[in-house]
């Protein structure tokens, strides 16, 4: 988190390999590439933006399999340091973050098909600096739907199979100014983070 006035900005990818939708509505695979900044609001309070791009799979269930090429993405949200125990290195962080992907629409045997990726999340990560390294584990709960139409009709919100995960994950901090993080969520969905930032 960037200290209170100071900017933390860089890169993160998102890979999420399969995320299950509800009822037969199959599930989605979306490969996101964000430019990162956040704000030290408070002593305890980051605010948090995203821009970039992102593109949608959506296969199985009663849905023709779709590839949605790379559109607009952005985000925003905040984390809040709930403890910070210097004397035993340990962090605790509470976070709400929104994600929304829009790519670009698909036409197929003369319909087009519009998808938008709508993901909300709220998490609970403790951390604890072992040298360079900050190993850490944690919950989310999170509510991404898939918001899909044919032919610019009636748009459905196709809600999630499972609306919580577990976040476990590493970051290293290479200089006091330069750090890296690489993190995995299961069971709501089976994802992959990794990113590099610049603190000032």
């Amino acid at each position: 988190m960037p200290p209170k006035g100071g900017v933390v900005t860089g890169y993160q990818n998102n890979i999420i390999f399969k995320h299950d939708l509800s009822d037969s509505y199959g599930s989605i695979r979306s490969d996101q590439h964000f430019y990162d900044i956040s704000f030290g609001a408070g002593d305890r309070l980051s605010l948090d933006g995203k821009i970039g791009l992102g593109n949608i799979l959506r296969k199985g269930g009663t849905h023709p399999k779709v590839y949605y090429d790379y559109g607009f993405a952005g985000g925003y949200g905040f984390r809040l340091l709930v403890k910070d125990d210097p004397k035993n290195k340990i962090k605790i962080v509470a976070g709400f973050h929104h994600i929304s992907v829009h790519p670009l629409s698909r036409n197929i045997s003369g319909d087009k098909y519009e998808s938008i990726l709508d993901d909300w999340q709220c998490s609970l990560v403790s951390s604890r600096q072992v040298g360079i390294f900050s190993p850490f584990l944690g919950f989310k709960i999170s509510k991404c739907d898939l918001l899909c139409r044919v032919n610019e009709i009636d748009r459905k919100r196709r809600p999630p199979e499972h609306y919580a995960g577990v976040v476990v994950g590493c970051a290293a901090r290479i200089k006091d100014s330069l750090s890296v993080r690489i993190e995995a969520h299961f069971i709501d969905e089976s994802s992959l983070a990794a990113g590099i930032w610049y603190r000032f």
